[in-house]
């Protein structure tokens, strides 16, 4: 019995040792391949016809993809500015949202336009521009409508570039709604971008300057009237 417990206990040993080994020639079999290991894709291998002409190539999305739940419904392309010129405000701004387009205005804006939007902004005016930024509250930027201007902030216009990066959807229109405001206040059309119950006054006046108290006229006592005798 002994002899057949030590041969017992040396086959044992002998396949936890196989078990355990790392390098096996038989690995066993998979089930679905195709589902445990994946075929690796190289991006930059192109078609036939393309590696004849061009060699190998980066495969760019096609002309017109925009990013998923991106610049929806207001992406229109570069060139079709009919479109542009008619495109509209699709969020409910409030007095908040012109305030917030006032703050991103001065921070993205300003530096070439100015504060006033006169295009008389500090870059213009420290001599680092040769010709003087578009004047916003001019007769010809005046008539732009608020899909022009949105346009202009998307893809950028003349000399000034795109700030589509910089600015999301809902700030792109937060920033044209505060020029629209400014317009409609040095000879534009009248401002509608707000939603009902929005003035678009209480986010953009100056405090009201506080009114002195009036001195008030020094009471007189009044004397006591005399008891009659």
């Amino acid at each position: 019995m002994k002899k057949y417990s030590l041969i017992l206990l040396f086959f044992s040993l002998a396949l936890i040792v196989v078990s355990c080994s790392e390098y096996s020639r038989k690995p066993g079999k998979t089930y679905a391949p195709d589902m445990v290991y994946s075929r690796a894709v190289d991006y930059y291998h192109g078609t036939e016809k393309i590696e004849a002409q061009n060699g190998s190539y980066n495969k760019m999305p096609v002309s017109g993809t925009i990013a998923r739940e991106q610049a929806l419904p207001d992406h229109i392309g570069e060139n079709d500015t009919n479109a542009a010129k008619v495109n509209t405000c699709k969020f409910d701004l409030t007095d908040k949202d012109l305030e917030k387009g006032r703050r991103l205005y001065m921070i993205y804006c300003g530096i070439c336009h100015g504060d006033k939007m006169d295009g008389n902004g500090p870059l213009y005016a420290s001599g680092k521009f040769a010709a003087m930024p578009a004047n916003l509250i001019g007769e010809k930027i005046l008539k732009f409508s608020q899909g022009q201007i949105y346009h202009a902030i998307v893809y950028g216009k003349n000399m000034m570039g795109s700030y589509a990066a910089q600015l999301d959807t809902r700030q792109r229109w937060q920033v044209v709604a505060y020029i629209k405001k400014v317009q409609s206040e040095n000879g534009g059309e009248a401002f509608t971008m707000l939603s009902k119950g929005s003035q678009g006054k209480d986010s953009l006046s100056a405090p009201a300057p506080k009114q002195e108290d009036k001195a008030e006229a020094p009471k007189t006592e009044e004397k006591p009237k005399e008891e009659k005798k």
